[in-house]
C-alpha cells in the first residue's frame, strides 16, 4: 500500500505494461528509478526448460523432452519432478542474476509461463510439440502435477516461482492466430477447452493465465468478461493475474475486432 501510494499514474501503467510502449514478448515492465524499482521481466518460458542463457559453459538450465513425450509417460511422479526441477533452477537463476539472452540482458524473474494447456486438434497446428496431448483429462492431470512441482514451497513456505497457464483458451490453430474468431458450441467449450484450466485453478493453485490471441464466438479472449469471471468468480481464483499474449491488446485494433484506437483496446 505504501509503495502504490507513491506511484504516479504513468508509473503504474508502465509497471503493468512494456515500459516504452513497444510490443515485447518477454514483457519487461518500465522501471521507477526514483523509487529504486528496476524493470521486471514478466514472461519467462517454462514449458520445456527455463528460458535462459548458460551461466558458464556446461552450466545451463535443464531442457526436458517436449511435453508430448513427457505426457506420453503417464507418470505423475515424473511430471511433478519436472516442475520442481524447473522451479528450482528458475529461482537459482533469479537469485544469481541469470538473463534470458545477452543482447537484451533481460533478467530471469519468478513468473513462469507454462504449462501450455491447449488441446491438439490437428497435427498441422504447428505447436503440437508444446502440448501434452489431445485429451482434456490427461492434459489436466499432467498440468496439475507440473504446477505443483513448479510452485513447490521453499523452506519459508514461499513457492519456488509463480506459474501461469497458457494460452487461455480454445487456441488450437496457429495460422492467422492474431485474427481468429473461433465458433465453438457451449458443449465443446465446457467439454474440451475449459476443464483442464478449471482443474489447475481449483486443485493446483495456478497463479494466473495468459489470455490467447483468438476470440470465441465474437468476443476476443483478452477482453472477455465471461472468461475472466470463470476464473475469479466460478473457479474461486480471486487473486489470479490475467496477462495478455504478446501484442494481443494491440491486435484488438485490427481485424476482426476493430477497436477504434489503442486506448479503447486497453
Amino acid at each position: 500500500d505504501d509503495l502504490v501510494s507513491r506511484l504516479t499514474l504513468v508509473e503504474k501503467i508502465n509497471l503493468v505494461s512494456n515500459g516504452d510502449g513497444s510490443v515485447n514478448c518477454n514483457m519487461p515492465s518500465g522501471a521507477v528509478p526514483r523509487l529504486g524499482l528496476p524493470s521486471y521481466t514478466w514472461l519467462i518460458e517454462t514449458n520445456t526448460g527455463v528460458h535462459s542463457v548458460c551461466d558458464t559453459p556446461g552450466q545451463c538450465a535443464t531442457i526436458f523432452p517436449d511435453p508430448q513425450c513427457v505426457g506420453a509417460s503417464f507418470n505423475r511422479t515424473l511430471w511433478r519432478a519436472k516442475g520442481k526441477v524447473l522451479g528450482t533452477e528458475m529461482r537459482a537463476l533469479h537469485n544469481t542474476g541469470g538473463v534470458i539472452d545477452r543482447p537484451t540482458g533481460l533478467k530471469v524473474g519468478l513468473t513462469g509461463f507454462g504449462p501450455n494447456m491447449n488441446i491438439i486438434r490437428d497435427p498441422r497446428f504447428g505447436r503440437a510439440q508444446e502440448l501434452p496431448g489431445e485429451d482434456p483429462f490427461h492434459t489436466a492431470e499432467y498440468s496439475m502435477e507440473y504446477l505443483r512441482g513448479l510452485q513447490t514451497p521453499d523452506s519459508n513456505g514461499y513457492p519456488l516461482i509463480r506459474s501461469y497457464l497458457k494460452h487461455f483458451t480454445a487456441y488450437s490453430e496457429e495460422y492467422h492466430r492474431q485474427h481468429n474468431d473461433v465458433s465453438i458450441s457451449d458443449f465443446d467449450l465446457h467439454d474440451t477447452y475449459l476443464p483442464q484450466y478449471e482443474a489447475a485453478f481449483r486443485n493446483a493453485n495456478a497463479s494466473g493465465v495468459m489470455c490467447s490471441y483468438n476470440g470465441i464466438n465474437g468476443v476476443p479472449n483478452c477482453a472477455s468478461k465471461f472468461l475472466s469471471d470463470l476464473i475469479r468468480k466460478q473457479w474461486g481464483a480471486t487473486d489470479a493475474l490475467i496477462m495478455s499474449d504478446c501484442g494481443a491488446i494491440k491486435d484488438l485494433t485490427d481485424y476482426p475486432w476493430y477497436a477504434p484506437n489503442s486506448s479503447v483496446a486497453v
